[in-house]
């Protein structure tokens, strides 16, 4: 496989560019072939303004227009979701550090379907099958968190961004009887006044903000993503401003193309807010569009590990069991 471009070697069928191709701007062409739902961002009449995309068609599949008129599936009371618990101490991302896995008990992990991004890479893409997730009411998932088990509340996906004004009150309702930590893993497209109110639930009870920062150059991001990353570092930034405490990020080290260039951009940028942010570095395994790639090299990891070290205090590897250790 060689790169439409330039000639040189690429790494999965579905990836017309090599990755130094991948960083110029005529990837940004190639994004629209593999991303068709761009002409729909930003144009048109938006149907919803939760996210940064503020499209006129439901790129999320939670929301389209019938005959003129916008109709929705979830709402503030309803949600199409799954949600399971995990024993303490969980799988989740943040636990090498999140005080939460010091508890006894349980994490409620809340799975919302839709996401505002495409990525190709996507390792929950089981998200896009809106139409085989179960319609949830909110009276019905608040008195499941009532259980005194449950220590934490994990919202992810997806992504929950385009379900925020369910998940926002039923973090709401939930905080009004009883405490829980309440956690989020998104992409962080909101709008940023929702993404703050989102922070201001996870500060006051404890629990964390995820970022999930696919990565630095916005040529290579829109071509893995199909989403610029401008609205996801900006609310990362406002959240530093407004709650710092509650910030923590991940990179999925996609192999040869999310490396330590992309690493080094994210993690400068993350320690010109604060060196002490927790940052994870994530093994790949194949996936969705790039189920034909490989795992992520070992040296891979390493470099990009190394240089994240550089910048930040706080650095660890997970899904390292898939390479077998540094």
């Amino acid at each position: 496989m060689k790169c439409e471009v330039c000639g040189a070697k690429t790494y999965s069928r579905t990836l017309p560019l090599c990755p130094e191709c991948s960083r110029k701007d005529i990837a940004a062409e190639y994004a629209k072939l593999l991303h068709p739902e761009i002409e729909y961002i930003q144009k048109g009449r938006p149907i919803c303004r939760l996210c940064s995309n503020e499209c006129s068609t439901g790129i999320c599949g939670l929301r389209k227009v019938v005959d003129g008129k916008r109709v929705s599936l979830v709402s503030s009371r309803r949600a199409i979701l799954y949600a399971y618990e995990d024993p303490l101490p969980t799988n989740c991302c943040n636990s090498w550090f999140c005080k939460g896995s010091e508890l006894y008990g349980t994490n409620l992990a809340v799975f919302y379907y839709g996401c505002s991004f495409d990525c190709l890479f996507c390792q929950n893409w089981e998200h896009k099958l809106v139409n085989r997730g179960r319609v949830v009411e909110l009276d019905e998932i608040v008195e499941l968190a009532m259980k005194d088990r449950i220590k934490c509340i994990c919202h992810f996906g997806g992504t929950p961004e385009p379900q925020l004004p369910f998940v926002l009150r039923f973090s709401e309702e939930v905080l009004k009887r009883r405490d829980v930590m309440i956690c989020y893993e998104w992409n962080g497209s909101a709008m940023p006044k929702l993404a703050l109110k989102a922070a201001k639930l996870s500060s006051e009870s404890g629990g964390t903000v995820k970022f999930d920062l696919k990565a630095w150059n916005e040529n290579l991001h829109l071509m893995l993503t199909g989403r610029s990353n401008e609205r996801t570092l900006e609310n990362f930034g406002k959240i530093f401003e407004n709650y710092p405490e509650v910030l923590s990020a991940t990179t999925l080290l996609v192999p040869y193309y999310v490396d330590e260039r992309e690493v080094e951009g994210i993690a400068r940028f993350i320690a010109s807010l604060d060196k002490e942010i927790p940052y994870s570095l994530l093994v790949f395994h194949p996936d969705y569009r790039l189920n034909d790639m490989p795992i992520t090299p070992k040296e891979q990891v390493r470099r990009c590990y190394e240089v994240a070290k550089k910048y930040l205090n706080r650095v660890h590897v997970g899904n390292l069991h898939l390479i077998g250790g540094l």
